[in-house]
């Protein structure tokens, strides 16, 4: 240091930042702010919405899985008895004259399915597309008068028969909700399964009083649990809401093949939909007298919640008359479901929910029952 230094203060620039560099970064890290809050609304938003989704339509799932599950559980618990030569079965009217030519494959159970079984998109109350309804061995058992405070479950016989049963119904939830629930009326459509007790099974007593199995061909087994108590103590409950159709479709296993050895198209057994247990089948050589379906292919829409709270009554007229010509010739099912741009406007039932902006899903599986052994015999 010289003699010039000695005493003088030396001033050195401290290291700092500009005011227009801290506006910069400031303006930089609000937008990063921005753009992470963006994407965190973003994703949650889409979160929602999915979560939304998957909540408006688990309902419809579960009830859907619950229904395929109790149809493959569906049983005729078939036998072979003697039949004179017009077909006709022992009876307590006939015994003494009954000459015995052949066996027949018998039942006293049943196992229907098809349009038009529990009623109409047009009766009352509409019940669009299609029903079905038969025995299993499900063990449900409830007492015959609600009020009976005595009764208890029947335990070891789990296997009991019962009545069961699945339709669409269109109605307000009246009869369905506890009498301390004062909220308005919903009129929606509804998948109602028919959950007849052990107990209550009047199937033995009709075919009895019809003069006996063979003889028997009536619909009042499933049609008198369904129709006749009023609504409030039919032995049925809500499946799930918000289902406005259900199509069912019987059909053969794979490789099945008439006697030239030709395979049976997934629609011979069922052209028009309609099977029934009790009845020869227009196709003579499939011979499902008292046999169960070896497969049934169900299908079910349902539509969310919002858009049943947007439907008008007019629209829900509009929508069970739309409903009402379809699914009955099977060999129209791709064309009455799928989207068709060529087709006029509501010519299938996914142009109809669109057309309207309906959200809507489409459940749909093919279920083999175990208890079908069939055979043309």
């Amino acid at each position: 240091m010289t003699p010039q230094s000695r005493g003088k203060k030396t001033h050195r620039s401290a290291a700092g930042i500009t005011l227009v560099e801290l506006a910069v970064s400031t303006a930089v890290l609000a937008l990063l702010l921005v753009l992470l809050l963006s994407m965190v609304n973003q994703t949650g938003s889409v979160w929602r919405q999915t979560r939304g989704k998957i909540e408006q339509f688990r309902e419809a799932r579960e009830g859907f899985e619950s229904m395929t599950r109790r149809l493959s559980q569906a049983t005729l618990n078939t036998y072979w008895d003697y039949v004179d030569a017009a077909g006709n079965t022992r009876t307590a009217a006939n015994y003494l004259t009954f000459l015995p030519t052949a066996y027949r494959r018998q039942s006293e159970l049943r196992f229907i399915s098809g349009p038009g079984l529990a009623g109409s998109a047009t009766s009352t109350p509409p019940r669009p597309t299609h029903s079905m309804f038969f025995q299993a061995p499900l063990g449900f058992t409830a007492p015959l008068d609600p009020t009976d405070t005595t009764y208890t479950q029947y335990e070891g016989l789990e296997n009991l028969l019962n009545t069961w049963g699945y339709f669409i119904e269109f109605g307000d939830d009246a009869s369905l909700k506890p009498s301390f629930v004062t909220a308005p009326n919903k009129n929606r459509f509804r998948l109602l399964e028919l959950m007849q007790s052990s107990q209550a099974m009047g199937l033995y007593g009709l075919e009895v009083a019809a003069g006996g199995n063979p003889f028997y061909k009536g619909r009042d087994w499933f049609l008198n649990p369904i129709n006749s108590p009023p609504l409030a103590t039919r032995p049925v409950h809500v499946l799930a809401e918000n289902v406005i159709a259900l199509v069912l479709l019987p059909r053969l296993a794979a490789g099945e093949k008439n006697a030239k050895g030709v395979a049976y198209g997934p629609k011979d057994l069922a052209p028009n939909y309609l099977y029934d247990s009790t009845a020869t089948n227009a196709i003579a050589a499939l011979n499902p007298n008292h046999q169960l379906p070896p497969v049934v292919q169900v299908t079910m829409v349902a539509i969310d919640e919002a858009s049943a709270q947007r439907l008008t009554p007019a629209d829900n007229t509009d929508i069970q008359a739309a409903l009402g010509p379809l699914f009955k010739n099977a060999a129209n099912y791709e064309d009455d479901l799928k989207i068709n741009p060529a087709a006029a406007a509501d010519a299938s039932l996914e142009n109809l929910l669109v057309t309207r902006r309906i959200n809507y899903r489409v459940f749909t599986t093919q279920i083999a029952i175990k208890g079908a052994k069939w055979s043309r015999e």
